[in-house]
């Protein structure tokens, strides 16, 4: 027969079923004649059901709390998602707006546009850039009916230039190039082959215009060797001329290189054929008219 001691340790496992039967039966028959370890017996079962229903509550909380974390863990997730094709939406939004800022082409479709690399011009985002050489555009820069940016170009005289371009003019060669980083400037030149009659009549045209001296300012000397065939040049913000264009009949070239401080900003050997430049044209940021012209100020 088993003691009170022995049969009390092992009521837990059997209370569980977790004895062998020789056992069960051993225990068994010690709890019909023991009141004591009976009463044991009776007060362990009665708390069988309370510990399982606790085990039960925290198997019910562990899975709230895998249910809570898979609803928060959902949000975290789409909101990072959102972020993020913000983040590529933003960046894809400021290289435009860089791009457009540096290259903008005015009013222009993809029928009369050519784009050109321009290593040489400022990478500032700040900065506007047009370029067109088409002849078809010409009015938008030149005259009256110009767009307003191109309308009054630091009151430089631009009349030497034809006020228009008509049917009768063969536009050999044309280019506009406005530039701004902080100021204004200008670059543009327009070959044009008359007819004989029409080529007189812009000879004693050009001939009738009042130039201005032009020896001297930003270095020049002359004009492919030789005289314009008119000049407006200001000390402060460059030239206007037409030249007669070396070997080739009835032809004449107008130009304008149009800036401020003395310098140009542009590369404008880039932009410009060297035949169409004004001999020993220096605008530079460190050519000596420049650096005279600052000293006298000071």
């Amino acid at each position: 027969m088993l003691r009170c001691e022995i049969v009390q340790d092992l009521l837990p496992l059997y209370t569980e079923n977790m004895v062998s039967p020789y056992t069960a039966q051993e225990v068994n028959s010690h709890l019909a004649g023991c009141p004591e370890c009976s009463a044991k017996f009776k007060e362990m079962s009665a708390t069988a059901p309370n510990v399982q229903m606790r085990m039960d509550t925290a198997q019910q909380f562990i899975d709230y709390q895998k249910k809570a974390k898979k609803k928060t863990a959902t949000p975290i997730i789409i909101v990072a998602v959102v972020i993020s094709l913000l983040s590529v939406i933003m960046a894809m939004i400021m290289i435009s707006v860089l791009a457009v800022s540096l290259f903008k082409i005015t009013g222009m479709t993809e029928e009369t546009i050519e784009y050109h690399d321009v290593p040489s011009i400022s990478s500032s985002p700040f900065a506007d850039f047009t370029i067109d050489e088409d002849e078809r555009n010409y009015s938008r820069y030149m005259g009256e009916n110009a767009l307003e940016e191109y309308r009054n170009k630091l009151d430089m005289d631009e009349s030497i230039f034809p006020a228009e371009l008509t049917e009768e003019m063969e536009v050999l060669n044309y280019k506009m190039l406005y530039y701004n980083p902080f100021d204004q400037q200008y670059l543009s030149y327009l070959t044009v082959t008359y007819s004989p009659e029409d080529y007189e009549k812009e000879i004693q045209r050009l001939n009738a215009y009042e130039s201005t001296n032009y020896k001297g300012i930003y270095g020049v000397t002359g004009f492919n060797g030789g005289e314009p065939l008119a000049v407006y040049t200001d000390e402060y913000h460059g030239f206007v001329y037409a030249i007669n264009t070396p070997d080739t009949e009835n032809t004449i070239t107008y130009c304008e290189l149009i800036f401020c401080n003395y310098f140009m900003d542009v590369e404008y050997e880039d932009f410009m054929p060297i035949e169409y430049l004004p001999d020993g044209f220096d605008a530079t940021v460190e050519n000596p008219y420049r650096n005279k012209m600052l000293r006298e100020q000071s």
